[in-house]
C-alpha cells in the first residue's frame, strides 16, 4: 500500500487515499480501494485519471467499496517509454486487475476512453456487472468525428511530437478546451490533472491513447457488434452538453440502444462532469443506486 512518497506535487487533502499496486505484467498499476460494501468501480478515460472520480470515491465510500485505477500510463500507475498504451491493451490490464480482485454485482462508472476499457470487461463477464454509469464517452469507431479525428491527427504528427519532446510542453492546451468553463476550476486542481504528464516519456500513454481515436476503430466497432451482450442493464447516463467533442449525438446513440436508461443533462459542463458538477453527479449516483432492484439499500446520511 503507497502513501505517494513518490509523488512530492501529490495533493493529499484532495487525493487522501492510500493506493495498491498491481502487476499488470507490463508494468504496476496503482489503484485506490477504499470503503467496504458492493464494489463500484470507477474508469477513467484521457488526459485524466483517478483523481476525477475523488468526490465520487468520498461521497460513497461510507458505504461502498470504491476501486478506481489509474491505467498504466496515467496518474500514479507506472509509465514506460516503450509500452503499448492504447485502449485495447489497457483493457486487456483493467481486465486482468478485475479478475484479480475477483468482483462480481459491479456497478461500473466509466467515462471518455474509460467506456471501451471498462466496457470491455462488462461485454466479456457480464454476470459479474450489475448495473452501468456512463459520463462522456463511446463505444463505437470515431472516424465521422470531425473533432475526434483533427485532435487525433494534431498529436501524431511528427513535427508536434518533436515539439513536445524538444520543449517539454504539457497537455495543458488540451484541457482547458474539456472544460465549459476553466476559470471554475481553481488552478491547483488542474495543476493536479497535469502533473502526472510533466516529462515527454510520461506523456507517451497519453499520446497513444489520443491517436487510437484514428487508429482503434476496428477494435470500437467489435465492442459495439458485441453490445447486446450490456444493453439490457440499467444504465445512468450523465451528460455535459458543453463537450466540444462527444455531443448529444453521442448520446442519442447510446440512449437509442440501451432501453434500461435513464439520462441526466448538465447543460453548462464540459467533458469532466466528475469535476465540474461532482455534488449533483454524487447525488445523481446515490439515488440511482439506492433504486437498485434487490440491492440492500444503505442510508445515506
Amino acid at each position: 500500500m503507497s502513501i505517494h512518497s513518490d509523488f512530492p506535487w501529490l495533493n493529499i487533502v484532495q487525493y487522501p487515499f492510500a493506493t495498491r499496486e498491481f502487476d499488470t505484467g507490463d508494468g504496476w498499476m496503482n489503484y485506490v480501494d477504499h470503503g467496504q460494501g458492493r464494489p463500484i468501480v470507477f474508469v477513467h478515460g484521457s488526459p485524466t485519471w483517478s483523481y476525477s472520480f475523488r468526490h465520487l470515491i468520498r461521497g460513497l465510500c461510507p458505504w461502498y467499496r470504491c476501486i478506481a485505477p489509474d491505467h498504466l500510463g496515467f496518474g500514479l500507475s507506472e509509465k514506460r517509454p516503450d509500452l503499448d498504451y492504447r485502449p485495447e491493451k489497457q483493457a486487456d490490464r483493467f481486465e486482468k486487475l478485475m479478475l484479480h480482485l475477483n468482483l462480481r454485482d459491479i456497478t461500473l462508472v466509466v467515462h471518455d476512453q474509460g467506456a471501451p476499457i471498462g466496457l470491455n470487461f462488462a461485454i466479456n463477464y457480464p454476470g459479474r456487472v450489475r448495473e452501468l454509469v456512463v459520463f462522456n464517452s463511446w463505444l463505437w469507431p470515431q472516424q465521422d468525428n470531425r473533432t475526434a479525428m483533427r485532435l487525433a491527427t494534431l498529436v501524431g504528427h511528427p513535427i508536434n511530437r518533436l515539439y513536445y519532446r524538444m520543449l517539454n510542453a504539457t497537455p495543458g492546451f488540451i484541457m482547458p478546451a474539456l472544460f465549459a468553463d476553466r476559470h471554475r476550476i481553481p488552478k491547483t486542481t488542474q495543476m493536479q490533472y497535469l502533473e502526472p504528464f510533466r516529462g515527454f516519456d510520461e506523456r507517451e500513454g497519453l499520446y497513444q491513447m489520443i491517436q487510437a481515436l484514428r487508429k482503434s476503430g476496428t477494435w470500437y466497432q467489435t465492442l459495439w457488434d458485441r453490445r447486446d451482450a450490456i444493453q439490457h442493464k440499467r444504465t445512468l447516463f450523465m451528460w455535459g452538453l458543453k463537450d466540444p467533442m462527444f455531443t448529444m449525438d453521442h448520446l442519442a446513440k447510446w440512449e437509442s440502444e440501451f432501453k434500461y436508461s435513464e439520462t441526466v443533462q448538465f447543460p453548462n459542463v464540459g467533458r469532466f462532469v466528475p469535476e465540474e458538477a461532482a455534488k449533483t453527479a454524487l447525488s445523481e449516483i446515490r439515488w440511482f443506486l439506492l433504486r437498485s432492484p434487490t440491492l440492500s439499500k444503505p442510508e445515506f446520511v
